[in-house]
């Protein structure tokens, strides 16, 4: 089953509120509350690649599913801004516990709450399942 609308709209108020924020007031809140770089709420490459190999929890109705992040990789750039990024984060699960391609909220103990579209893909380990999210700040 996918999102509700009552989660669609409870999310998204949540969204458009933080986006109302001033972004250096966010920006100041990040730095004070965790140690994570600066910059789209913490959630950049170097964020991603200093928490590999850590659990991260993805809300499925009213349980959780334990996932890892196994790899962070860069997006081919064609002509992009070098201070842009793209970067595809790969996350290892159980076998017992598969998701659908779905946006999920993902909780992490030192980056927070956000959500991801989770897209499950084929991988060569045959005792897990893997996921992939994307995030594309290459172009405008």
């Amino acid at each position: 089953m996918g999102t509700s609308r009552r989660d669609f709209i409870k999310r998204g108020s949540l969204v458009a509120l933080a986006a109302g924020l001033p972004v250096s007031l966010a920006e100041r809140t990040a730095a004070s509350e965790t140690a994570v770089p600066s910059g789209a709420f913490g959630l950049n490459k170097a964020a991603f690649l200093s928490q590999l190999n850590s659990t991260f929890l993805i809300n499925e109705g009213v349980s959780k599913v334990a996932v890892r992040l196994v790899d962070v990789t860069d997006l081919p750039r064609r002509g992009a801004s070098a201070r842009k990024e793209g970067f595809s984060l790969l996350f290892r699960g159980d076998k017992a516990t598969a998701l659908k391609q779905n946006t999920y909220l993902i909780e992490h103990e030192k980056l927070g709450l956000f959500s991801f579209l989770m897209v499950p893909i084929m991988s060569k380990e045959k005792g897990a399942h893997h996921y992939e999210a994307i995030v594309n700040r290459l172009y405008p």
